[in-house]
Order: structure tokens, then C-alpha cells, then sequence
């Protein structure tokens, strides 16, 4: 079913579809406390080495000052962390979107309006307000952190209050500051912030609803805000295939003649 998203359809919110993190975290404390964030990282090495693709359903949700609206029929393909495929479907097979990644430029064909936008996908866009470079939604849609790179440096704490690891740092690579929680059983992020050499959020992202698929845990629910704009996207999959075998030209875009294209810095 879609209600009043199609009315919002843009650039801006399809490639807003970050992610973020809440906890379903035991009551005590670990046993035994990490003193770095060396295990976190092999960890998420190993899972990222474990991952080869991503197929699934998902419904979109977005709050904004100027108003709500909910598809209920997005299919999402992402391979490896490059490779992104988001297919707005309406409630009578229509497509109203088509947004493709090879990780280093996007697409997205709005049909309607017989426009495509393309780009690269390094540049942080202005996304209805929403500050996202577009390399990091494969990251943000599969549950991993939002660092192409898995840092060396930073520092790591036990927060007791919260039952959670809090690790800090920055990305040599990136203008960020980065503030990321982790489950401490799962060694898994459930929540992060980015945030702006100012000390400024630009970025708020939460997982929930953390499910065993095809040997990875994944969550369900995937939600990004940005305090400043008042905007929050929710991402909620209801079914997910785990490395069950994609093909590259599903990243690739294919347009019918008289298209209008334009191009995004």
C-alpha cells in the first residue's frame, strides 16, 4: 500500500534510508570487561568477510515537519558494500522509484516524472535535509557501522547505566566525529551519531528488532534521524535473504529513450 509518500518522492529520501540501532541487551553487566575495541572490530571483519549479499522486502516510513508517509513495498538487493538496488513498488505494481549503486556512482530513476538523478556516491547530498553520502547505505542497510574502513584508534568505555560499550572516534577520511554503541554480548552497533567538527548531531542511527538470517544477525528495523531538520526515515524488512546469489547487472541502470538525466556534484 502506498499513503501520502508518493507526495514526497525524491532524491533526498531514497537515499535517505540509513540506519541506526536500539538494544535487546540482558540486565548484568559481561563478565568480563574490554579494555579496547580490538574484538569489536575482528569481529565485524569477520562478519563483513561473511556477508556476501543481501535480498529482501521492506517497508519505508517518514516523519518530517512537512508531513508522513508510508510504502509498504520496497525491494532491497545489496552485494557486499558497494552494490545497492532499492525498488519503490505501488500498490498496483507500479514502480515509483529505481535507485542502483556500483559504490562508486548512483542512479535513481523516478519514473513518473521520466527523470533520473546520478552521481557519486562519496559526496554527502542533501537528502530532504538529511546529510548522507550515498557509499554508506550497503553499510547502514545490513546492520554494520557507517566507517568504509574499520578504525585502529578511538576510545572504548563500559557505560554500566546503559548495559552497553560506547566507542568514540574519528575517520582520517571523513568529516565526521563518531560516537557508535555496541551490544556488549553481541559485540554488534545498536546505536550511532555523526557529528560535525562543532560538536553539532548530524546524524542519528538506531537498529532494532536484531534476527538470525542465514547465519548473520541482523536487525530489522532500522531507523535514521537528524535532530536539526526534525526528519526521521524508519526501514522495516519483513523478508531477507542472506548470500543467495545476485547478479551484477542488477546494479546497473537501464533507461527507456527520453529520459532526462541529471547530474548531482
Amino acid at each position: 500500500m502506498v499513503r501520502p509518500l508518493c507526495s514526497v518522492l525524491s532524491l533526498g529520501l531514497f537515499l535517505g534510508f540509513l540506519a541506526g540501532c536500539h538494544r535487546s541487551l540482558s540486565p548484568s553487566s559481561p563478565s568480563t570487561l574490554l579494555s579496547s575495541a580490538t574484538p569489536i572490530w575482528q569481529h565485524l571483519r569477520v562478519r563483513r568477510t561473511t556477508y556476501e549479499n543481501l535480498k529482501g522486502l521492506a517497508q519505508l516510513r517518514v516523519h518530517s515537519p512537512q508531513g508522513n508517509g508510508t510504502l509498504d513495498g520496497v525491494v532491497v538487493v545489496l552485494e557486499r558494500f558497494a552494490g545497492v538496488r532499492l525498488e519503490g513498488i505501488g500498490p498496483f505494481g507500479q514502480a515509483l522509484f529505481l535507485l542502483v549503486s556500483d559504490g562508486y556512482r548512483f542512479s535513481l530513476y523516478l519514473p513518473q516524472e521520466r527523470r533520473v538523478l546520478s552521481g557519486p556516491t562519496s559526496a554527502p547530498q542533501s537528502l530532504l535535509g538529511l546529510q548522507v553520502a550515498p557509499k554508506l547505505l550497503p553499510y547502514l542497510l545490513m546492520g554494520d557501522v557507517p566507517l568504509t574502513t574499520l578504525p585502529e584508534a578511538g576510545q572504548l568505555r563500559y557505560v554500566a547505566q546503559d548495559d552497553v560499550y560506547l566507542w568514540e572516534g574519528d575517520d582520517p577520511e571523513e568529516p565526521w566525529h563518531y560516537r557508535i554503541w555496541f551490544d556488549p554480548y553481541r559485540l554488534l552497533p545498536i546505536r550511532c551519531e555523526l557529528s560535525g567538527r562543532a560538536g553539532e548531531t548530524v546524524l542519528q542511527v538506531t537498529y532494532a528488532d536484531f534476527r538470525h538470517v542465514g547465519g548473520l544477525t541482523l536487525p530489522y528495523q532500522i531507523t535514521l534521524t537528524q535532530p536539526i531538520a526534525a526528519r526521521e526515515v524508519q526501514w522495516t524488512y519483513s523478508e531477507v535473504q542472506i548470500n543467495a546469489g545476485v547478479t551484477s547487472t542488477l546494479f546497473q541502470l537501464r533507461l527507456p529513450p527520453g529520459v532526462e538525466q541529471v547530474e548531482i556534484d
